[in-house]
């Protein structure tokens, strides 16, 4: 069998399994499981299989279309997903990362006054005005509902990048998801000088005396009523806990602004991901307590991002 017909016959098991987009999808997996570039991987669509790939990456791809059939995410397959310019580690009990979700990390960097660094950021999103990016302190950040740490760790990543001192705390009630979001700060942040971020085991909100000067969160938010409608790959696959509240998807947004005073600085800027269709919804449950509230959306002109800075209690 060539490779051109093994990739025709990887299609149709992938079409006859009704998943989305299959030939793209065999590519993905090709490019992904052999290292190789699709440019060498048309050179060899002539060659046998034998020829283009050893047995032992022959057998993993037989497992991975054997898994990937049965509409299993190809992220939990081989253990990590792409976000940002980073691979982060995944797998069963954590949320893959969503490409819709880095909009969320450009807005965070706007927020902190690096709007020259993004791109289709609005000009009026609001900055933070309680730190100074030529400060000596560390900008200060809680990621609530982390998963698998890839909002905190980014942005982290990024201001290491600019040599912006940070401490980032990243927040998440799953031990599995926490365990993660661990890996990941050991593997992608490590011991950066300046660049503090821990993941800490919490209900929502961090166990500390310290306010932020900005707090991120993509929280679960998709009402119970519609999880039946979602694929099998995300309905069977990923948790439950880092999709739904269970009740009308927005019990997250209430405890956040709830307790929100408690935890970040006047001057500070709260943002916050959403359902396409819940921007309002949100808005209305920030009360008065914000300043140049800003609905963002992202690369499919959806509107997914939320963002105000606090000025403190009435």
């Amino acid at each position: 069998m060539t490779l051109r017909e093994y990739l025709q016959e990887k299609t149709e098991l992938l079409t006859e399994s009704a998943i989305p987009d299959a030939e793209n999808e065999v590519w993905v997996i090709l490019l992904t499981c052999t290292g190789r570039s699709k440019a060498e991987l048309r050179f060899l669509l002539p060659d046998s299989v034998e020829e283009a790939f050893p047995s032992e990456v022959r057998v993993y791809l037989e497992e991975v279309f054997r898994r990937r059939a049965g509409h299993e995410p190809l992220a939990y397959i081989v253990g990590h997903a792409p976000f940002y310019d980073m691979e982060f580690s995944v797998g069963k009990g954590v949320l893959i990362p969503r490409f819709d979700s880095e909009i969320l990390v450009e807005t965070a960097l706007a927020c902190l006054g690096f709007s020259e660094f993004t791109v289709g950021i609005p000009s009026e999103t609001p900055v933070v005005s309680c730190w100074n990016k030529k400060s000596i302190e560390p900008v200060v950040i809680f990621d609530l509902c982390t998963g698998s740490g890839i909002l905190g760790i980014t942005l982290a990543h990024q201001l290491a990048a600019k040599q912006i001192p940070c401490r980032v705390t990243l927040t998440e009630i799953s031990q599995d998801a926490a365990a993660f979001a661990q890996k990941n700060v050991e593997t992608l942040i490590g011991k950066q000088s300046r660049t503090d971020v821990k993941v800490e085991i919490a209900d929502l909100w961090p166990q500390t005396a310290e306010k932020a000067d900005l707090i991120i969160s993509n929280p679960p938010y998709i009402p119970q009523s519609q999880m039946q409608g979602l694929l099998p790959e995300v309905k069977e696959h990923e948790p439950a806990l880092a999709l739904t509240d269970g009740g009308d998807g927005l019990s997250m947004y209430r405890r956040i602004f709830s307790g929100v005073g408690r935890y970040l600085k006047t001057g500070g800027a709260l943002l916050l991901e959403h359902g396409f269709d819940q921007a309002q919804a949100v808005r209305e449950l920030a009360g008065e307590r914000w300043e140049k509230i800003t609905c963002i959306q992202d690369y499919g002109q959806q509107d997914r991002v939320t963002c105000g800075i606090y000025r403190g209690e009435a």
